[in-house]
């Protein structure tokens, strides 16, 4: 009976383990970092609240910076711009940028914006194209002017070509048997 232990003999105690330890450690860790980054946000500055807020103006892209000096360049009483997009398939985030700056600018200085489809390739062009892009221009807080088409012109634009060719200022190119081009000189 050598291997049992005496009852009045001391029982060793044993430490936290060494998973116990890490996990601790760990814990402080974060502790540490949480309260460092409190600290931090305390020392930040609070946004104000709108009643305290000052009375300026949000900046205006029309009545300061670039565009501003574009129109300073050459001020004109009638404004006139036009948002000419493709019909040929939805509108994307370059579209709505392209439609707050021509209508924009145009609103901005008492002027007008054409919505001009360049429905220069029937071939890909569908109805639903066209009425979406009058919605998203509507939904963006717009109204066209006027909504007209490039195809509307194109009987004058072949005429005025025949016109530079018969004065010898172009001529038609039959460099490729796919397309001829009208090439003004």
């Amino acid at each position: 009976m050598a291997d049992t232990p005496k009852p009045d003999a001391p029982v060793e105690e044993k430490g936290p383990s060494k998973r116990a330890l890490e996990k601790a450690r760990k814990k402080a860790e974060a502790a540490a970092k949480k309260a460092a980054l409190k600290a931090e946000t305390a020392l930040r500055p609070k946004p104000t609240t709108p009643a305290t807020t000052s009375t300026t103006a949000p900046a205006n892209v029309f009545a300061e910076g670039w565009l501003k000096r574009v129109y300073e360049e050459k001020p004109v009483t009638n404004v006139r711009t036009r948002f000419p997009p493709e019909p040929n398939g939805f509108l994307h985030i370059g579209h709505a940028k392209a439609i707050a700056v021509n209508f924009g600018f145009a609103k901005h200085h008492n002027g007008v914006c054409f919505l001009r489809y360049d429905d220069t390739n029937p071939a890909k062009e569908e109805e639903i194209y066209f009425k979406s892009i009058l919605d998203i221009v509507k939904w963006l807080g717009f109204e066209p002017f006027q909504i007209t088409y490039s195809s509307d012109h194109f009987d004058k634009l072949y005429e005025l070509a025949e016109e530079l060719i018969k004065r010898d200022k172009a001529y038609v190119c039959h460099c490729s048997s796919k397309s001829n081009q009208i090439l003004v000189v």
